[in-house]
C-alpha cells in the first residue's frame, strides 16, 4: 500500500461513513437482496458493520495489516489483511463485492488490480472512487467515473447507475458517495435484478457522468487547481479536527 492509515484517520472517516452506509444500504438492498457481502478496502469494517444491522449475515472485510483489531465493527475472523495493490482471492463468490473511495488511495498502476479483485469475488460491485478535484488526504488516483467503467467494461461488467438518483436529496450521506456510486454487473448477475435496475443501464460507449451539486462542482473546479501537497495539508487538518471531535463524542458517551 503507499500509506499507513491510522486510529485518527478512521475516527475521522467513520463518522460519516456509518451514516452513509445506513442510507446507501437503504437503497440498494432492497433491488440487490444480498446475503453475502465483501469489503475491500473495508478499514475497521464500519459498512460492513451496517450491512450485519441489515440481516446480511456473511461479511467479509479487506484491509492494510495496520487496521486495529481491537476496534474492528465486524467480527475478528470477518477481516482479512492485504495489500490491495496485489491481487487477492478468498476463493469464493459473494453476492456483492464494494468498493468505496479507495481506488483513489491506490497508485494508478494498481487500479486494473483492484479491479479484478473485486470481479473475481462477485457478479455485482458497488464501486465508487473519487473524481478529479474531490480532494482528500493521500489522494493520489483520482479519476473519472469512465476510467474505471472502462475497466469493468473490459471485464465484461457494464454499469447500472440507480442508486445516485436515489440518493440525491437523501439525508446523511457523505457527498462522495453520493455522486460517485455506480453498480457493475456482468451477464450472471444481471440475473435476477428488478426493472427498476435493469432501466438504468448506461449504454455501451457513453461513459458515467459526473454527478453533484453546483455547490460541489465548483468544489472540485478550485481543488483542481490546487497543488496535491496542499489539498493533502488541508485535508490532514480538517480529519485531526474531525478525528477529535468524534473521540470527544465517544469519551462524553462512555
Amino acid at each position: 500500500m503507499s500509506h499507513i492509515y491510522s486510529n485518527a484517520f478512521y475516527d475521522y472517516i467513520d463518522r460519516g461513513a456509518r451514516s452513509s452506509a445506513q442510507a446507501m444500504i437503504s437503497v440498494v438492498q432492497p433491488c440487490l437482496q444480498a446475503q453475502s457481502v465483501l469489503d475491500l478496502g473495508s478499514g475497521r469494517g464500519v459498512w460492513l458493520g451496517e450491512w450485519l444491522k441489515a440481516g446480511v449475515a456473511d461479511v467479509a472485510g479487506v484491509d492494510g495489516d495496520y487496521v486495529d483489531r481491537d476496534r474492528l465493527s465486524i467480527p475478528r475472523d470477518s477481516f482479512h489483511a492485504a495489500d490491495l495493490t496485489k491481487p487477492f482471492d478468498l476463493g469464493r463468490k459473494f453476492d456483492l463485492a464494494q468498493s468505496l473511495e479507495v481506488g483513489e488511495h491506490l497508485p494508478e498502476a494498481a487500479s486494473a488490480t483492484l479491479v479484478d479483485s473485486l470481479t473475481r469475488h462477485a457478479d455485482r460491485v458497488l464501486f465508487s472512487a473519487a473524481v478529479p478535484g474531490q480532494g482528500g488526504e493521500f489522494h493520489i488516483n483520482e479519476k473519472p467515473l469512465s476510467f474505471w467503467q472502462e475497466l469493468f467494461a473490459e471485464r465484461g461488467y457494464t454499469a447500472f447507475d440507480f442508486a445516485r438518483p436515489k440518493l440525491k436529496h437523501m439525508e446523511g450521506l457523505e457527498p462522495w458517495y453520493r455522486y460517485n456510486t455506480v453498480l457493475y454487473v456482468n451477464d450472471a448477475g444481471r440475473q435476477g435484478l428488478p426493472p427498476e435496475v435493469l432501466a438504468s443501464e448506461v449504454p455501451a460507449g457513453r461513459p458515467v457522468p459526473l454527478a453533484g451539486s453546483l455547490g460541489w462542482r465548483m468544489r472540485r473546479g478550485v481543488v483542481s487547481m490546487m497543488p496535491r501537497g496542499m489539498v493533502t495539508r488541508i485535508a490532514q487538518a480538517r480529519a485531526a479536527v474531525l478525528a477529535r471531535q468524534a473521540q470527544r463524542q465517544q469519551e462524553a458517551q462512555g
